[in-house]
């Protein structure tokens, strides 16, 4: 988790030098993607936030710190790794297969944090996090708080409400993390605390 957070705060200030060409080169492109071009921009893209725009980054980290934590000793530090980077290609490939002809670049690890937290509604559904409703503090089960957030989603992607979020990169994370949480499961000495 902490070589996620590092990685992405390095990558984030190389790109501030120069964020078209980052934007151009990694960032992916659903419309090459599909044609089986670039696609290494399917990995690269994860690791790139909006230059413009802090809070998009800080965000990510935030959800990343204070959920990543508990799935990498649950499953494991070389398996959480894994988990991140598939949950974040595969977010990659079902934004691409429903935005096929988008020649517009993608960026951002919102797919692959929302794999996470699909992991972490996996392992700990009961658990409780916080959840803010405008500045109001809800504490509400990890599973709630995340279905709430994938209706929510759900919702953007279908109305094209928030037209420039990712909303299909978003579901596309999600659902990759909840069967790769099912697959890989918590390690035998892990087991459920309120």
């Amino acid at each position: 988790m902490y070589l996620l957070i590092t990685t992405n705060l390095l990558v984030y200030f190389l790109e501030l030098h120069n964020p078209h060409y980052y934007l151009l080169n990694y960032g992916l492109i659903p419309a090459l993607v599909v044609k089986g071009k670039n696609l290494h921009t399917l990995l690269t893209s994860m690791f790139l936030h909006d230059p413009f725009n802090i809070i998009h980054l800080l965000l990510n980290m935030l959800v990343l710190f204070f959920v990543g934590d508990d799935c990498e000793r649950s499953i494991g530090s070389a398996r959480f790794l894994a988990f991140y980077l598939v949950s974040g290609i595969s977010a990659g490939l079902f934004h691409s297969y429903l935005n096929s002809a988008s020649p517009v670049p993608t960026i951002g690890a919102s797919g692959a944090i929302f794999g996470v937290l699909a992991a972490y509604a996996v392992l700990f559904p009961f658990r409780r996090v916080i959840a803010f409703f405008g500045f109001i503090p809800i504490p509400l089960p990890a599973i709630l708080f995340v279905f709430l957030l994938v209706f929510m989603e759900t919702t953007y992607a279908i109305s094209g409400g928030l037209p420039y979020v990712a909303h299909t990169a978003h579901l596309g994370g999600f659902i990759s993390g909840v069967f790769l949480a099912l697959l890989f499961g918590p390690k035998k000495e892990v087991t459920e605390e309120s």
